[in-house]
C-alpha cells in the first residue's frame, strides 16, 4: 500500500455526504451549483429507497407556466432543484413542504418557496432578487403582531436553503419509515460521543440547529431539545438508539 493509499478517506456513506456539503458551502464553490445538487443525488442514493431519475423532477414547461403566472422570472437554483427533485415527496414534503410549481406564491414582497407544516414560518426569495441565479433566501415567522413580522436573513444562497430542506426532510423521513426513524430528547452524550461526525453549519447562528453523520445513521438535533434520527437500515437504527426488536418477535 502506498502512502497515498493509506491517506484515501474510506468511500462510506458518512465520507461521502460530509465530503459533499463542505464542498456546497465552501467560498469557492462552484457557480453553477453542481456541489449542491451531487449532494441532492447523495441524499437519495444513499438515504432513500431509490437513487433520482429524470421523473423525479418538473418540466420547463411546468416552471414556465409557473412565472407566467406569478408575473416573475424563477431563479435558476430553484429551476434546477424543482427540474432535479421537486416531485420527490420522500425527499422535500415530509414536514415543511417545498412548493410544487403550481403551488409557489407570493407575500410581503417574497416568493415562498417552503412553508413550515402549521404555519409557524415560511421561507422566502425577495421579490428585488429574483433575476439573481442563486439569490439569498430568508425566513419569516407568523406572529401574533403582525407588526413585528419581518424577514430574516437565512441563507447567502437559495441552492444551499434548498440542500438545508432536503437534508432535514430526509431525516425526519416519512410515513413508511418508522422502521428507519426515531425522535428523542437528546441523551446526556453529545452526538460526538456516539460516533457522529458534525456537518457544516447551513443555517444562521440564531437557529440552534446541528446536523451529524455517521456511516449509517444520520441526526438533526434542534435547538439542543429533540434529535431526529434517521438509519439506514433498522439495525443502524437499533444499534444507535439502543433498542432492539424482541416485542416484534412475542406471539400476540
Amino acid at each position: 500500500m502506498t502512502d497515498t493509499d493509506a491517506q484515501t478517506a474510506p468511500d462510506t456513506a458518512a465520507s461521502r455526504i460530509s465530503a459533499a456539503l463542505q464542498a456546497a458551502v465552501a467560498p469557492t464553490a462552484p457557480a453553477d451549483r453542481t456541489a449542491a445538487w451531487h449532494l441532492a443525488e447523495l441524499l437519495a442514493a444513499d438515504w432513500s429507497e431509490r437513487p433520482l431519475i429524470p421523473a423525479d423532477g418538473y418540466t420547463d414547461t411546468d416552471l414556465d407556466a409557473a412565472a407566467s403566472r406569478l408575473g416573475h422570472p424563477l431563479p435558476a437554483a430553484l429551476r434546477e432543484a424543482l427540474k432535479l427533485f421537486g416531485r420527490r415527496d420522500d425527499l422535500t414534503r415530509n414536514q415543511d413542504p417545498l412548493a410544487a410549481p403550481e403551488d409557489l406564491d407570493t407575500y410581503e414582497g417574497a416568493l415562498i418557496y417552503r412553508e413550515e407544516n402549521q404555519g409557524v414560518c415560511a421561507w422566502g426569495i425577495k421579490l428585488e432578487d429574483l433575476d439573481q441565479d442563486d439569490p439569498p433566501t430568508y425566513l419569516r415567522p407568523d406572529l401574533a403582531d403582525k407588526s413585528e413580522e419581518e424577514w430574516l436573513p437565512w441563507t447567502d444562497k437559495l441552492s444551499l436553503a434548498l440542500v438545508e430542506a432536503l437534508i432535514t426532510e430526509t431525516i425526519i423521513g416519512n410515513d413508511g419509515d418508522e422502521d428507519l426513524t426515531a425522535a428523542s430528547e437528546p441523551g446526556d452524550e453529545a452526538p460526538e460521543a456516539t460516533g457522529l461526525t458534525a456537518l457544516p453549519r447551513i443555517q444562521p447562528d440564531w437557529y440552534k440547529t446541528s446536523w451529524y453523520v455517521g456511516d449509517d445513521v444520520l441526526a438533526h438535533v434542534a435547538a439542543g431539545a429533540w434529535i431526529s434520527v434517521r438509519a439506514r437500515s433498522r439495525e443502524a437504527l437499533l444499534a444507535y438508539t439502543g433498542g432492539d426488536d424482541d416485542e416484534d418477535d412475542q406471539p400476540t
